[in-house]
């Protein structure tokens, strides 16, 4: 089994019809596919957030011969097609969870990553003077129903006992003025770091800065074999091949499973989905109060995910949709407009103008997954973000760094929860069909509570 989903998810070729794609895809000039045969000391499959800031980091802080290779156009992935959210935590485990099964140490580390990632982004965007729309200040949790005000409370408590993450509770009257109104909304937490960006505009940025301190990118450049001879991988495309004594592995949910046998069964690709509206007036946006450009995630398990956007356009996101085909697509808009509708019924009116879809992934213990393979300690890998990848990822590219050329030992200092590859899923050649269960399952519960 190579992917999971229909096709028409991998077609590399055909750029995504995105909102990010039609006003910020980067100069595609610049990164040629590979053609002929090449040599370089490391090698990255995947030009997401991942495989860029392993590369940017390489060239820049080692001085690396690094070449990626991205199988569509730089941008083409989840990396460029996101709701573009910095935000914490990469793991769907509550923080007693992690406590139990990793210890209180070691899961304020794990926290204290989270915010550097947020951090290292930021100091990123600033360093290049990358215009990418930053807006917002910090994010804020929605509870969607008077049954989840206390767990969030609790929630933005623990944060700030625990791990001295600035949070704030917000009253359903208070945020009906600072944040929004809506059928689903009974107050909030909001929490920093963190903020909104165009992802397609920061990647835009970062691949400049990565290719200007030497790191060789090549877009349309797809792996379809990956051999290993005497200590040298061998990465094999349609019209090229690359020779490289270290290979990372930064494919996250677009990973060809049949490519390397350690990568298989591994992650739960799952498919989430935006709409973007037309453009609204300031008058629109008050018929619902809509004040904030700060994002939102509100705590449904199927969660919904938000943001008034600088243009003053609104982005919705949802996950769903467990086949992939263009039918379901369809389907999938039609949900998810009439979800929008039903959360601000004052824009049943409004037009969406774009649907995309991409993937996520989770794991089998549902934190991310780095560090190199115990049998061959030449591939590295990250995967496995939970949805909060745009700060986790470039965090994980630059620990990648520091693992394959500042450490003679084999060791970073990188948190426990993320290291080593996460377990098999048991029966994974259903893992479509269990996801099907929980999707269902979940809407069930969560219509039910509204009639409640």
């Amino acid at each position: 089994m190579g992917r999971l989903y229909n096709k028409a998810i991998y077609n590399f070729d055909e750029p995504v019809k995105s909102y990010w794609e039609d006003i910020s895809s980067p100069d595609q000039s610049n990164f040629p596919t590979l053609v002929g045969d090449h040599e370089c000391e490391v090698a990255v499959i995947g030009g997401g957030f991942t495989g860029i800031s392993t590369a940017y980091h390489l060239a820049r802080d080692y001085n690396c011969d690094v070449r990626l290779l991205e199988a569509g156009h730089m941008g083409w992935a989840s990396s460029g097609r996101n709701a573009g959210f910095a935000c914490i935590p990469a793991t769907k485990l509550s923080i007693n969870q992690l406590f139990k099964t990793y210890g209180e140490d070691e899961t304020k580390l794990f926290f204290k990553s989270q915010v550097e990632g947020v951090d290292l982004l930021q100091e990123i965007i600033n360093e290049h003077q990358i215009d990418c729309e930053q807006a917002g200040s910090g994010n804020y949790d929605v509870a969607h129903h008077p049954t989840a005000i206390d767990e969030l409370k609790s929630w933005g408590d623990d944060l700030q006992k625990h791990f001295d993450i600035k949070t704030k509770w917000i009253p359903q009257e208070e945020f009906d003025e600072i944040g929004h109104q809506s059928t689903e909304q009974f107050g909030a937490v909001w929490m920093e770091p963190g903020f909104a960006m165009n992802p397609m505009a920061f990647l835009s940025g970062f691949v400049n800065a990565a290719n200007n301190f030497g790191a060789k990118l090549h877009a349309r450049s797809n792996v379809i074999k990956w051999e290993k001879h005497e200590g040298v991988h061998k990465l094999i495309t349609k019209e090229g091949s690359l020779k490289a004594k270290k290979v990372v592995m930064a494919t996250n949910g677009y990973t060809d499973e049949s490519l390397h046998k350690s990568f298989a069964k591994r992650i739960m690709p799952v498919l989430s989905n935006i709409i973007i509206t037309r453009e609204m007036s300031d008058e629109e946006f008050d018929l619902q109060n809509y004040k904030t450009l700060t994002p939102i995630c509100n705590s449904r398990e199927i969660l919904y995910y938000y943001r008034r956007m600088p243009s003053n356009r609104m982005l919705f996101g949802t996950r769903g949709d467990t086949f992939g085909d263009d039918k379901s697509a369809l389907k999938m808009k039609e949900f998810m407009t009439k979800c929008f509708r039903g959360v601000f019924p004052h824009w049943k009116d409004i037009d969406i103008e774009y649907y995309w879809r991409g993937t996520i992934v989770y794991t089998r213990d549902w934190t991310p997954a780095v560090g190199s393979l115990e049998d061959d300690s030449s591939v590295y890998f990250s995967y496995g973000y939970s949805a909060n990848g745009n700060n986790t990822t470039v965090y994980c590219g630059k620990k990648l760094s520091e693992l394959i050329c500042a450490s003679n030992t084999g060791e970073v200092n990188l948190p426990a929860i993320y290291k080593g590859l996460s377990p098999k899923f048991p029966f994974a050649f259903m893992r479509l069909w269990m996801l099907r269960f929980m999707l269902s399952y979940y809407r069930y519960f969560e219509q039910n509570k509204r009639e409640l």
